[in-house]
């Protein structure tokens, strides 16, 4: 969502919601809220969501599915804004930066907190603050941000840094955003440039727009007044909302007001701003489940390929070893023709080869142990051998080289795809080829088609070494049973040891509602927390604790910070025919940590 477009839905906010009181708090996915309202004139709604593929504000939004848990920012806002009511929405600037300030009816005073949605960036994130000691209390995401900030409970919230170029609306008049555009139009810039590399809040498309606005010759005081025309346009209303299509008809950007740079047939109105952001963030969502989903698939295709050059390589090189074949049969038929001419013993003897023309002669290896009759016999076993195996090596190439040509039209299938329905038909097709799928293949496959698919990971299988039979393991014979440790804050912690290790842990002794992590893109052990029935979850202290014990057992031991994902026992499943230690998770978040083998030999003192 663009600043001018947030300008108009923070317009629409202020006038619909300033003053109501809060009903009711719901997870909107992994990184937003749905917040419930009362309002004199009904109920009414708002979806602040942080997520990767939109970050947005939007009133009036449908009531998002039913979580199966919530989010830690969700635990915190349910507890803190029911009863609350919303006194103020800020812009901060022309930047992508919203607070909503929320306050308690007296005698609460000063009291309250604001939700914070910073909707830039490649990791946009909600937090609630507190208003008054203006420490966070929650956020969406705590991976550190870009500037360093510390976006962690308990810790004071720093805004971002603000932009370099003015806000517009502060300049105020034509003559102030007149001299701010006036020397990049001197220095030869085109009023669209100038515009956007001057001005806060401008995209290229919004530029546009306000040369298409201003009449001519776009010197700097007629851009100008078309400027603080269309911000008065887009904060007072009405508004017109319009989808923004490409050249197929698909939603690509939304805008508050009809384009007069973008032709009719590429605007698409809407009944309301909601609705504008409705239809966009579907579209949108949708066209990153094409993606995942086509990186998969290419993912897979890239394999297979390898696979198969790699058996049409040696299928290459054996089809050269059989095709000695007519030569062995030639030596054995020369030894046979000149018995008498080989000496006993010999390692090898120069013979004439009459086949081969006058005077042409063929040197022929032999074993000194047997007769000139028992060498030719050797030979000829070796020619019938050779042409068996040229028989079987050509039907081998030719399946391969079929299987390649398969391969490489899926792949150019799955480049051309553009829908969902068309890249699940290009994956039941490689899924009935089950002989050029591997069983991590078929896993992977299973992932895509399972329900939940499109936020299942994959936690890579511990690879290493099973331990050789005869050799315990630490705790017993079969080295099934975890590590174990205890908390700071007394929770158990199991630690899975090898890959059966953590087939044992996580399908027969973790339970549903315990605490499942694992190091992120890298093989390590399994890891559970185990979390008392009717608790409130697992304290931040022991989730750190935890998620550092996951890095220090894995291959990322010696990388500097590590993610981890974690989620509840309940949403890691174990595909059918998958290797030990390989499962999918879902509903899952990550932390970042670093590992800290003074930790872990801390909490190692209380292994058992």
């Amino acid at each position: 969502m663009d600043a001018l477009t947030l300008l108009a839905v923070i317009q629409d906010l202020t006038r619909a919601l300033t003053g109501a009181s809060v009903r009711g708090v719901q997870p909107a996915g992994a990184h937003g809220l749905w917040i419930e309202f009362t309002t004199p004139a009904g109920e009414e709604s708002l979806l602040v969501s942080a997520g990767d593929e939109f970050p947005r504000l939007s009133r009036a939004a449908g009531r998002p599915a039913r979580a199966a848990t919530l989010s830690a920012l969700a635990q915190v806002a349910r507890r803190v804004l029911p009863g609350a009511s919303l006194q103020a929405v800020t812009h901060h600037g022309l930047d992508r930066v919203v607070s909503l300030e929320f306050g308690y009816p007296l005698p609460a005073g000063e009291a309250g907190c604001l939700l914070i949605a910073e909707l830039f960036g490649r990791h946009p994130n909600l937090i609630l603050v507190d208003r008054m000691t203006g420490q966070i209390l929650e956020a969406a995401r705590h991976d550190p941000a870009a500037n360093g900030r510390s976006i962690e409970p308990e810790q004071p919230y720093r805004a971002p840094l603000a932009s370099a170029r003015p806000d517009p609306r502060l300049l105020g008049t034509v003559e102030a955003i007149g001299a701010v555009l006036a020397p990049p139009l001197a220095a030869g810039l085109s009023p669209g440039v100038a515009l956007r590399q001057s001005l806060a809040g401008l995209t290229d498309a919004w530029a546009k727009e306000v040369v298409a606005r201003a009449p001519a010759p776009h010197g700097a005081p007629e851009l100008a007044r078309a400027l603080l025309d269309l911000i008065h346009e887009i904060e007072t209303g009405p508004w017109t909302p319009h989808l923004l299509l490409d050249g197929a008809g698909r939603p690509v950007a939304a805008s508050p007001v009809r384009l007069r740079h973008v032709p009719e047939a590429q605007q698409q109105p809407c009944p309301s701003l909601g609705e504008m952001l409705k239809r966009l963030a579907s579209h949108l969502t949708r066209q990153q489940d094409v993606t995942r989903h086509q990186t998969m698939l290419r993912q897979l295709l890239r394999r297979l390929e390898v696979r198969l050059r790699s058996r049409r390589a040696k299928l290459a090189a054996e089809s050269l070893e059989f095709g000695r074949a007519d030569l062995s049969r030639r030596m054995g038929e020369v030894l046979m023709a000149h018995q008498d001419a080989v000496p006993r013993g010999a390692t090898e003897v120069t013979l004439q080869d009459y086949a081969a023309g006058p005077g042409s002669t063929i040197t022929i290896p032999l074993d000194p142990a047997l007769s000139p009759a028992a060498n030719a016999e050797r030979f000829f076993k070796a020619a019938r051998r050779g042409r068996r195996g040229t028989i079987r090596v050509e039907a081998r190439l030719a399946e391969t080289e079929a299987e390649l040509g398969k391969v490489h039209a899926w792949a150019e299938r799955v480049a051309d795809a553009s829908s969902l329905e068309t890249l699940e038909t290009i994956q039941k097709e490689i899924e009935v080829a089950r002989r050029l799928l591997a069983p991590q293949d078929r896993a992977m496959l299973a992932v895509r088609s399972a329900p939940g698919r499109g936020r299942s990971k994959q936690a890579p299988a511990d690879h290493r070494p099973p331990r050789k039979p005869g050799r315990p393991g630490r705790t017993g014979e079969t080295g099934l049973e975890p590590r174990r440790f205890v908390s700071s804050d007394g929770l158990p912690i199991l630690v899975g040891r090898n890959t059966r290790g953590n087939d044992y842990l996580t399908q027969h002794l973790a339970k549903s509602q315990d605490l499942w992590l694992h190091v992120q893109g890298h093989p390590g052990s399994h890891v559970v927390v185990r979390v008392p029935s009717r608790s409130n979850g697992v304290p931040r202290r022991t989730l750190i604790q935890a998620a550092q014990l996951a890095a220090y057992y894995s291959q990322a031991r010696d990388h500097g910070k590590v993610a981890v994902d974690y989620t509840l026992r309940k949403y890691v499943r174990k595909p059918r025919k998958a290797k030990p230690g390989l499962v999918t998770i879902s509903q899952e978040k990550t932390v970042i940590v670093t590992p800290d083998k003074t930790l872990v030999q801390k909490l190692a003192a209380r292994d058992g």
